[in-house]
């Protein structure tokens, strides 16, 4: 029998113990929300944590991450990546621990999250050897899909080199106290665009003397949204959003430009480069149309999370085994939303959990600002994922 199996239960003691604090800890994030890289207080806080219980850690890996490990090295490294960044949200909902700023707020549980890693640290620490090296990577920025790039960039993988590396994010549409996974596909890809239109500006009593970009865009945006619904297959996901259009001062001008701005999402790499095509082919036939310059720029995104089944189905074994097969839950798709922890599983073996956090009588959803959770997801989590990396570092030992 491993040693894993073996520390089920003082796992599961050692998680009673520390819950109440843990839920401290998310509360007082909620409260105290930061945006991307600005999270000055918050990691102030991780680290003074991390001190109380002797755990090495080091910081500059973008900006106000860092990186703490457990072991004397031997053995496989098993990684476990939480964020903790903030929305720039106004909060609606009215929980006793509600934002104290105006404007921002943890609207996609990233609180509950750093609790989460804080309580794994917290397990592994109190158990003594391990059978390997644990690695916790707290990451700002993920909102903005900058904060693992930067990391890495820092120089994160050369300070330590994990074998494997293990993510989660909190899932509102399972209960707490449930984990829920994907075998292949857990998010999307996702590429930000601009398109500039420029045209000539007039006055809007006479358009046939200018060539007017208000229009053109109107018949982009439409144009686009056929990309999908007509030129990728229908059983391949993909998604198109014009989240934002800006143009034009005053109500009887035509103006020289307008600017769009929006976002593509596919879960295959053939897709994905198909959709970008589809784009710079329909800038260029709304330029001919309209006699406008139609100029795309697309912006570096992230690559889809994508399971490795080797990974993957060890994490459920140990996770079934400490919460119950019946709590562990296969979820029919994956989303189309997505996670720079893409940047950590399209270089290192990997596998991501949703963890249930779906509050009875509260239906809500991530980055909505009624947004809360269950914070029975936290020590579920945190029994899940420590048993699991015990247990992977028994079977890559």
């Amino acid at each position: 029998m491993s040693q894993a199996t073996n520390l089920v239960s003082e796992i599961d003691a050692i998680t009673a113990e520390i819950t109440e604090d843990l839920i401290r800890i998310r509360r007082w994030m909620h409260e105290n929300p930061e945006l991307a890289f600005e999270e000055v207080k918050t990691s102030a806080m991780i680290k003074d944590e991390l001190d109380k219980i002797g755990i090495s850690w080091t910081g500059g890996f973008g900006k106000t991450g860092l990186c703490a490990t457990i072991g004397d090295g031997s053995g496989p490294v098993i990684a476990l990546r939480g964020d903790f960044d903030a929305l720039p949200i106004h909060e609606t909902g009215t929980p006793e621990y509600v934002s104290k700023t105006p404007g921002k707020m943890h609207a996609c549980g990233h609180d509950a999250h750093t609790a989460i890693l804080l309580g794994v640290v917290r397990v592994l620490a109190r158990l003594g050897s391990l059978p390997g090296k644990a690695m916790f990577i707290f990451q700002p920025a993920e909102e903005g899909l900058g904060g693992a790039r930067a990391m890495l960039e820092d120089g994160l993988f050369e300070h330590c080199d994990p074998d494997i590396v293990l993510g989660y994010h909190n899932w509102p549409l399972i209960p707490g106290g449930t984990i829920g996974w994907h075998p292949a596909t857990a998010f999307a890809s996702t590429d930000p665009f601009d398109i500039e239109i420029t045209g000539k500006s007039g006055h809007g009593a006479h358009p046939h003397l200018a060539k007017d970009p208000i229009v053109a865009s109107a018949a982009l945006v439409s144009g686009l949204q056929t990309i999908v619904s007509r030129q990728v297959a229908p059983l391949s996901a993909a998604v198109l959003s014009i989240g934002k259009i800006e143009g034009g001062t005053a109500r009887n001008q035509i103006p020289d430009t307008v600017r769009l701005e929006g976002t593509t999402r596919s879960q295959d790499s053939a897709v994905r480069a198909q959709v970008r095509a589809a784009i710079e082919a329909q800038c260029a036939g709304i330029a001919a149309q309209f006699g406008v310059e139609v100029s795309p720029v697309f912006h570096t995104g992230v690559p889809p999370v994508v399971n490795n089944r080797e990974i993957l189905d060890p994490v459920l074994d140990a996770t079934r085994q400490i919460i119950g097969a019946e709590k562990v839950i296969e979820l029919p798709q994956g989303s189309m939303g997505s996670e720079d922890f893409a940047e950590f599983s399209s270089r290192k073996p990997a596998a991501h959990l949703r963890i249930g956090s779906q509050l009875e009588h509260h239906k809500t959803m991530l980055h909505r600002s009624d947004f809360d959770l269950d914070e029975a997801c936290i020590p579920t989590a945190v029994r899940s994922l420590s048993h699991a990396m015990l247990s992977l570092m028994d079977q890559q030992g």
